[in-house]
């Protein structure tokens, strides 16, 4: 069974980093939509078709559970309308964060490998940058958390 939880931040991010750190190993996924000013859709992708359609760019974060007794790296994805975005821009939204680059793909956005080890702080201002720098919307200065945490 998954519980999802919502939390709504600005400025203090203590609460959304709580939120990323306990879904660890495997635990769950959270998802970061900036806030928009008008009422607009988060992203969705048609899986049959793979076609990004309308609305506020959407970080997922999800971690995976050891395998075979290691640890394994988690993935953030963001699903933006910009297209390919490059390694320059990609290295720019990353910052020092240890996240390497999966896929920069044309529809499907944005993939990055992160570390088992990496801070929920390094993770967290990274899903921020990224859902700031992709949304085609005017935002709010606010974000949304929806946390997935499997029981």
């Amino acid at each position: 069974m998954t519980t999802r939880r919502t939390i709504t931040f600005s400025s203090d991010h203590a609460e959304a980093i709580a939120a990323i750190e306990s879904i660890g190993a495997g635990r769950g996924w959270c998802n970061v939509i900036p806030s928009a000013v008008d009422d607009v859709p988060d992203l969705k992708v048609d899986f049959m078709g793979l076609r990004v359609h309308q609305g506020v760019t959407v970080a997922s974060f999800v971690t995976n559970p050891e395998r075979h007794g290691r640890v394994q790296p988690s993935t953030l994805g963001v699903l933006h309308t910009r297209g390919r975005l490059g390694r320059a821009r990609v290295a720019e939204l990353v910052g020092d964060a240890p996240f390497v680059l999966r896929q920069d793909h044309n529809q499907r956005g944005l993939l990055l490998e992160v570390p088992a080890d990496a801070a929920a702080t390094q993770v967290l201002d990274v899903m921020v940058r990224c859902t700031d720098a992709l949304c085609d919307v005017a935002t709010s200065g606010g974000w949304r958390l929806d946390q997935f945490l499997r029981d």
